[in-house]
């Protein structure tokens, strides 16, 4: 299984850290044409694009706040009618705040984020999936906190199960147009986004890894193989699945 995705076109969300840049340069590697989007990290940008240069993958950018509905309007409009055979729902952003003292603007920020922009970007993508008739396939980045519940982050948690929740859905509802909706949902790992803690408190992030049954937090580059894999069509018969990628931890 090589993951051949020469000729096709993939757009991945929130692309210029984390895994969503990983992924971005795998499915790149493996000969996919490039959409991404972004919010406002113009050195992560710059820097991406000069990796997609170096690789020879033409590479199209679109800046949009994910928070904010209008910005994710503008960005859909932008999209128009363009040829997308994969949809790398990524893009995502949490608060780590307690129940009580979640504020609505947070909560609304989380919700139109990690659920109201996928949601509303896969039904574009989708139409035009289903007009030219031959199939794609849609992987939706969730999390372990979708169904392991950890403290002082409930509106995150439930941002992630709407979209866990989705992937089932769809797979269901859209499998006759050949369209097939994955999930992988990572475990403990190591972004820019969560650099204040693995650098800030490098002793509370080894102990956490130690408690991984793999022994260590992950990396972004570990979720790449699996959406190599679901994009390409070695994963032909496989749809409605969600692939944990936490070392084990969610096997405790």
């Amino acid at each position: 299984m090589k993951h051949d995705l020469g000729g096709r076109v993939a757009l991945v969300t929130g692309a210029t850290n984390g895994i969503g840049r990983a992924i971005t340069l795998g499915l790149a590697s493996r000969g996919a044409s490039i959409k991404f989007s972004y919010h406002d990290d113009l050195d992560a940008l710059r820097e991406l694009m000069t990796a997609l240069e170096t690789l020879g993958v033409p590479a199209q950018a679109y800046q949009v706040d994910a928070r904010s509905p209008a910005s994710v309007g503008e960005m859909i409009g932008l999209l128009g009618d363009e040829h997308v055979d994969v949809l790398v729902n990524n893009v995502g952003i949490t608060t780590r705040d307690g129940f009580l003292d979640v504020s609505e603007k947070a909560f609304d920020d989380v919700m139109h984020a990690n659920m109201r922009f996928p949601f509303l970007l896969t039904q574009r993508i989708v139409k035009g999936m289903i007009a030219r008739g031959g199939g794609g396939s849609i992987i939706n980045i969730s999390s372990i906190s979708a169904f392991k519940a950890i403290s002082m982050m409930s509106h995150y948690q439930c941002s992630k199960a709407a979209l866990s929740m989705l992937t089932k859905s769809l797979a269901v509802e859209l499998a006759p147009h050949r369209i097939r909706v994955n999930t992988i949902s990572p475990g403990l790992t190591a972004t820019k986004g969560n650099r204040h803690q693995w650098e800030g408190a490098p002793e509370i992030w080894r102990e956490r890894g130690r408690d991984i049954p793999l022994g260590r937090a992950g990396t972004p580059a570990d979720c790449v193989g699996a959406a190599l894999l679901l994009a390409s069509d070695d994963a032909a018969w496989i749809t409605g699945a969600d692939i944990v990628v936490d070392g084990g931890e969610a096997a405790i």
